[in-house]
């Protein structure tokens, strides 16, 4: 029978070194909080229970997660006072009563770790009482050095209790581990505060095993902890690089690395083309198989279906965009617009909370709030629906096969029934019946002469003024 598996997370740190009111778990690399890249990897290594251990304070922390994931077998423990990592994994351990089998132990800011990481070290941890993570770095200032010792037996020593022959050693402690829960409840209880920083280490436990094992990294970066503004922003260069290669090895067309962004939680089929100039994908964005999306643009939230064409300097959010539909140069979708099957959208068109029907347009200078326009209807040049009063919202309902005129300005709540034609430059007020033609402009005066004269007047006047 299989061991059952549980994580604890420790996320209870202050991060005063982050210099914000933000705690730290929260920051965000690649558009994702620190502290949730670690709670999806636990999941992902189908952990039974995953206890997140937050400070007092920590109620921004518990609802960010139970928000992103709220199916999953997530536990809050709270430890009452900063008293190390030791005591950290303590209270996470206090809600885990009656659980059998191995817990991981691992840090809510290193999001870096990767699924293959924590399988070798799962191995690792076999007929062990611990088995940890060590990787061998160029600078170890301010890390616990990875002690070995006779018999394959280990110790971690942290930087300020080191001696100087052991702050030589370059193999540094991750911080990630895995245990025996009934190893791990029993050194809890034997640890002190007799080190340099009055604190209960979590490293001290290693020497008390009789089996541990370190297992180093191949690729160190994978054990970054993130501690200010400037390490967040190289992990999250790094994550960010990481993405874009497997959406390359996955089909993906990424025509400008150093330029183009993609959320860890966005999703990108293959045969993409994310093309040159800046694309930033943020967000749950789902871009299907075949579409393209040139540079620069900027879409959050949205989806994009198959053969979708995106023109540079557009701007979407929490939109959906139908299959073969086209978007841009210049276009804005702001929340709550539908673009359906062979739409498009043109340069300078901004659509609000608007559903365009398949095969139908507005292809320049117009916005659409709060609108339905149903199939193969053309919105003219200049076109704008009046949809707020100063008070209240109201709606538009354009039907099949109209036509908008340019410069036409409908006033809602207003309808046009299928087949309806609005003459250019008309303010409509009034529903249209289906295949009516509807005028609303005054009549064309022609007064001969009359310019001639009036610029002799404007002349006499700047003459005078002079």
């Amino acid at each position: 029978m299989p061991t059952s598996t549980a994580a604890i997370i420790l996320a209870a740190g202050v991060g005063s070194r982050m210099r914000s009111h933000l705690p730290k778990v929260l920051h965000r690399c690649c558009d994702v909080p620190l502290v949730s890249h670690v709670v999806r990897l636990a999941l992902a290594m189908r952990c039974d229970q995953v206890v997140v251990v937050v400070s007092p304070q920590g109620d921004a922390i518990r609802e960010e997660l139970t928000t992103r994931f709220p199916k999953a077998p997530l536990h809050f423990a709270v430890q009452a006072e900063q008293r190390g990592t030791g005591d950290a994994t303590a209270a996470g351990l206090a809600s885990l009563r009656g659980f059998k089998g191995q817990v991981f132990v691992l840090s809510g800011d290193v999001p870096l770790l990767c699924k293959e990481t924590l399988l070798t070290l799962k191995r690792a941890a076999r007929n062990q009482d611990i088995a940890l993570l060590s990787a061998v770095i160029n600078n170890p200032t301010g890390y616990g050095r990875i002690v070995r010792g006779p018999e394959k037996s280990i110790a971690i020593v942290e930087h300020k209790d080191a001696s100087p022959h052991e702050r030589e050693i370059s193999e540094i402690n991750v911080g990630v581990y895995m245990a025996d829960v009934d190893f791990l409840r029993k050194s809890l209880k034997r640890l002190t505060t007799h080190n340099a920083q009055g604190e209960l280490y979590l490293t001290d436990i290693i020497a008390m095993a009789k089996r541990a094992k370190a297992v180093p990294l191949s690729d160190p970066h994978e054990g970054r902890g993130i501690n200010t503004k400037r390490e967040l922003q190289h992990v999250d260069d790094i994550l960010r690089l990481r993405i874009l290669h497997e959406l390359q090895d996955n089909g993906v067309t990424i025509e400008d690395l150093t330029n183009t962004f993609v959320s860890a939680d966005a999703v990108v089929q293959s045969d993409v083309i994310l093309g040159r100039g800046g694309v930033r994908l943020h967000g749950n964005t789902r871009i299907a198989t075949g579409a393209i999306i040139e540079g620069p643009c900027v879409i959050t939230n949205s989806t994009v279906q198959n053969d979708a064409h995106i023109y540079g300097f557009s701007h979407i959010e929490n939109a959906h965009i139908g299959p073969k539909a086209s978007v841009g140069p210049f276009a804005r979708l702001r929340p709550g617009t539908t673009l359906h099957a062979s739409s498009k959208v043109g340069n300078f068109v901004e659509l609000k909370n608007t559903t365009l029907g398949s095969h139908s347009k507005a292809n320049h200078l117009a916005y659409l709030g709060d609108t339905t326009v149903q199939e193969h209807s053309n919105i003219g040049a200049g076109t704008i629906t009046c949809n707020y009063d100063g008070v209240n919202k109201s709606a538009t309902h354009i039907g099949n096969h109209c036509f908008v005129g340019s410069n036409s300005t409908l006033v809602a709540p207003v309808t046009l029934e299928d087949g309806a034609y609005i003459a250019a430059g008309s303010t409509i007020t009034k529903n249209i019946p289906k295949d009516a033609l509807a005028f609303a402009r005054t009549r064309q005066i022609n007064r001969e002469g009359d310019a001639k004269r009036l610029r002799e007047i404007q002349a006499g006047r700047k003459k005078k003024d002079a």
